[in-house]
C-alpha cells in the first residue's frame, strides 16, 4: 500500500497559512501606499507601488475568496447575470484602454458560492485586459463538465505568468474547477469549469492553501539535455520517494514510456518544440489527465499548472531544489 508523502513548500504562496497570506497582502499594500504618498518620490517609482499596492489586495481577496476569513454558503447562481455584473464593474476601466468586453451564452444556473464567482470573474477579466484586445466572455453548459466560463480575443493571448492569471489558478485548483488555456489562428481563449467536485477544498479547512499529497505509485518522467538540471531533478525526485525517469532525448523519453504511464511530465524541451509535436500530442491524445511542467532558463519563474493538466506548469532551471517539487503537486 503507497503512503501519502507531505508536500515540500516550495512555491510562493503554497506553504503560508491564509492568515498570514492575508497579513502580508494588508502589510504589502499599506507600506506601498505609504511609500506613493512619501514627498520626493521619483514619479517613474509610483507605477511600480500601484502594482505592489494592487498585489497586497489582491492577496487579501484571493484568501477572502477562498473562505480564509469567513466560510458563506452556496447558493444558486445566474452565470449570465453574474458575467453581466461583473462587466459592468469593469466598463470605467474597459472604457480608460479604449476596449469593449462582450458577454454571451446560456442562462445558467450553478450551486456555488457567490463571493469564489466573483472573484473568478474578476481575475477572469483582470487577465484578459493584459491582451490588450476586445474580449468576449462567454457562459456554456456541457453534458459532460457542467457550466463553463470562457474568455478570449484576438491574438497570442496574454501572458500565462502574469499576476491575475496566478491568482485565478491558485483560485481554480482549491475549488478543483478545471481551468484550460486553447488558443489558434484565430485567437486565445481561457476556460474554467464551474462544476461541482465532491473533492473540492476549503481553504478554511487545511493550515495551507489546498495541495496533493505525492504517493510512491506517482510517476514522473523528465526530459532534460541539460546534464546538471537533469541530475539534480533525479535527486530531488528521489529523495521525495517518487518513481522517476530522467533522460536526455525524446527518443531515450519514447523508451521510458514503454515501463509505464507517467503521471507528469517535466520537459525542457520547448512545449511547442517542431521535433516534440508527434511524442507530446500523441501523450495529450492518450494520457488527456496528463500533467506537464515545462522548464525555462528566465529566473525566478513559477507558473503553477492546473492540477488536470489543461494548462502547464512553468519553473526556471536556476530554482530547481525550491520549485520542482511544489510544481508536481496538486
Amino acid at each position: 500500500m503507497s503512503s501519502p508523502l507531505n508536500p515540500i513548500p516550495g512555491t510562493p504562496w503554497a506553504g503560508l497559512s491564509p492568515l498570514m497570506l492575508a497579513s502580508l497582502g494588508e502589510s504589502l499594500a499599506q507600506r506601498a501606499l505609504a511609500l506613493q504618498r512619501t514627498a520626493g518620490m521619483p514619479e517613474g517609482a509610483v507605477p511600480q507601488l500601484r502594482a505592489l499596492e494592487q498585489l497586497g489586495l489582491e492577496l487579501q481577496s484571493l484568501v477572502h475568496a477562498l473562505g480564509g476569513a469567513s466560510r458563506s454558503a452556496a447558493e444558486p447562481v445566474p452565470l449570465r447575470a453574474a458575467a453581466e455584473a461583473a462587466r459592468r464593474q469593469w466598463l470605467a476601466e474597459l472604457a480608460r484602454r479604449g476596449l469593449t468586453l462582450r458577454v454571451s451564452g446560456a442562462e445558467l444556473s450553478q450551486e456555488l458560492e457567490p463571493a469564489r464567482l466573483q472573484h473568478a470573474l474578476d481575475l477572469l477579466i483582470a487577465h484578459g485586459l493584459a491582451a490588450g484586445v476586445d474580449l468576449q466572455l462567454a457562459v456554456a453548459a456541457d453534458d459532460a463538465q457542467g457550466a463553463i466560463l470562457s474568455l478570449g480575443g484576438a491574438g497570442a493571448g496574454p501572458d500565462p505568468a502574469e499576476l491575475h492569471a496566478q491568482l485565478l489558478q491558485w483560485l481554480a485548483r482549491a475549488q478543483q474547477w478545471p481551468l484550460r488555456r486553447d488558443a489558434d489562428a484565430q485567437g486565445w481563449r481561457l476556460s474554467l469549469c464551474l462544476a461541482a467536485t465532491p473533492n473540492a477544498l476549503a481553504i478554511d479547512e487545511l493550515p495551507t492553501l489546498p495541495r496533493r499529497h505525492w504517493t510512491r505509485e506517482d510517476r514522473v518522467l523528465v526530459i532534460e539535455p541539460d546534464e546538471r538540471t537533469r541530475v539534480q531533478a533525479a535527486q530531488l525526485i528521489g529523495r521525495a520517494g517518487l518513481r522517476g525517469d530522467c533522460v536526455a532525448t525524446l527518443a531515450q523519453a519514447e523508451a521510458a514510456l514503454r515501463d509505464g504511464d507517467p503521471r507528469t511530465v517535466v520537459t525542457g524541451i520547448p512545449l511547442d518544440a517542431p521535433e516534440a509535436q508527434a511524442l507530446f500530442g500523441a501523450l495529450r491524445q492518450r494520457l488527456p489527465g496528463l500533467r506537464w511542467v515545462e522548464l525555462v532558463d528566465q529566473p525566478h519563474v513559477f507558473s503553477a499548472g492546473s492540477a488536470e493538466g489543461g494548462w502547464p506548469a512553468r519553473i526556471s532551471r536556476g530554482d530547481l531544489a525550491h520549485t520542482l517539487l511544489a510544481a508536481l503537486a496538486d
